[in-house]
């Protein structure tokens, strides 16, 4: 075997002297060199001793996987809280789409109600405007008056006065409604489904017309009076206009000449006050009263709605047309 350098002082290493192995490299080196004179086994060269250990190099990478692992733990963890956070927003979308829905919704109510709240002061402007003009016509009729007898006014003129402005004021609701007879009544008991039965009746009278009106004319339907051995009570309609009303009634006595089927026993009214019910009667007792004592050629039409015993007109379709039941 050849000979070695020493791996210190790197000179050649002689036969004769004393030498010292590194146990792990198995290298020689001069025993002086390192000191030992012993020939001690368990010394270590330093490059041996520099190099890591391996329990030094297992423990690091466990420490590696350690912190792998926690890593991953903690990506799961922010993974859940994700998903938290990404369904609470989406509730919070939904709520606040919830509420743009409800705020949409009470902007047309207040709309709609606008525009009620309209209608009813021009009704009001109007109908104030009519008995203004009315009080200005009986000051005037009270002066002529009071100027031809030479007297004071009767004393119970403001009560005259208040009954002529109550009389106004029921007429002018009237004129906008119509009177239904002979409808029959839901067979359901509640009143929501007996009112929506009511409305839905109306609005297909309504079509049949000619010419037809949209069901948005109607702004009420309901029930009047008791219910007399199973006769159903009175059907009230209230309409936008009165000019409705006069469609709506002279439209359907031209029905009448070829009446659908279910209308047979139907037949519509304005409605009246109790005044003008009891003005009516008397007009139709006078009629009878005048044919018992003999006069035949007379008949009742009416005038701007108001009942008037005339001679009786022998072209019926003409009479039709300006009379009114």
């Amino acid at each position: 075997m050849g000979r070695t350098n020493c791996g210190i002082c790197t000179e050649l290493l002689q036969r004769d002297q004393p030498t010292t192995c590194c146990p792990k490299c198995n290298n020689l080196f001069h025993s002086s060199c390192v000191n030992d004179t012993s020939n001690n086994s368990q010394w270590i060269c330093n490059d041996c001793t520099s190099l890591p250990s391996q329990t030094s190099t297992d423990d690091k990478f466990n420490l590696i996987l350690q912190e792998l692992k926690s890593i991953k733990s903690n990506q799961s963890k922010s993974d859940e809280a994700l998903k938290v956070i990404s369904s609470s927003v989406k509730a919070l979308n939904d709520r606040v789409s919830g509420q743009a829905k409800t705020m949409t919704s009470l902007s047309q109510a207040m709309n709609t109600l606008n525009g009620n709240l309209n209608t009813v002061t021009s009704d009001v402007k109007s109908q104030g405007a009519i008995i203004g003009g009315l009080n200005t016509r009986i000051a005037a009729v009270e002066k002529s008056l009071s100027e031809t007898v030479h007297c004071p006014p009767p004393t119970t003129t403001p009560l005259a006065l208040n009954d002529i402005t109550h009389e106004i004021q029921l007429r002018s609701r009237c004129a906008v409604h119509i009177i239904i007879r002979g409808v029959p009544e839901s067979s359901v008991n509640t009143s929501v489904s007996s009112s929506s039965a009511d409305k839905t009746f109306v609005k297909e009278m309504l079509d049949k017309l000619e010419p037809k009106l949209p069901e948005t004319v109607i702004r009420k339907v309901f029930r009047v009076g008791k219910i007399i051995n199973d006769k159903p009570r009175l059907l009230k309609v209230e309409l936008t206009s009165q000019e409705e009303v006069n469609h709506v009634v002279i439209s359907f006595l031209r029905l009448r000449s070829n009446i659908p089927d279910g209308y047979s026993q139907v037949s519509i009214t304005r409605d009246r006050t109790p005044s003008e019910r009891r003005s009516i009667y008397e007009v139709h007792q006078e009629l009878r009263d005048r044919q018992e004592k003999g006069e035949s050629n007379i008949s009742i039409r009416y005038f701007n709605g108001l009942p008037k015993i005339v001679p009786a007109r022998t072209n019926i379709s003409h009479q039709s047309k300006n009379s009114e039941k």
